[in-house]
């Protein structure tokens, strides 16, 4: 591999790395907020409902529904607003919800 593809390399994963909790196009005008539940670190986006949780925090093979159970709550923490029932989904890194604030 030569230097120049090894540092074209390097750029890429950095760029790539550095989008990881960039929110999806339709919430790119969104609010950011982060928050903190039971050791698992969130960043979550919100435009109007719509919610786009991450999770930052390297864990070692979380469990989904632990991980979900704390999204949940960093989502009501964060808007003020709880989840809509049966909207949260995704997997231990990424998942999505509709909010309920009446």
């Amino acid at each position: 591999m030569t230097n120049r593809t090894k540092h074209l390399v390097f750029i890429a994963l950095t760029v790539i790395l550095a989008a990881c909790a960039s929110p999806s196009p339709q919430l790119m005008r969104g609010q950011k907020h982060e928050a903190e539940v039971g050791g698992s670190r969130f960043t979550i986006w919100r435009k109007g409902e719509m919610v786009e949780i991450y999770r930052t925090s390297p864990e070692m093979l979380p469990r989904l529904s632990a991980v979900m159970a704390k999204a949940a709550i960093a989502v009501e923490q964060v808007t003020g607003c709880p989840v809509r029932e049966g909207s949260l989904v995704g997997d231990a890194a990424l998942m999505k919800a509709t909010l309920d604030c009446g």
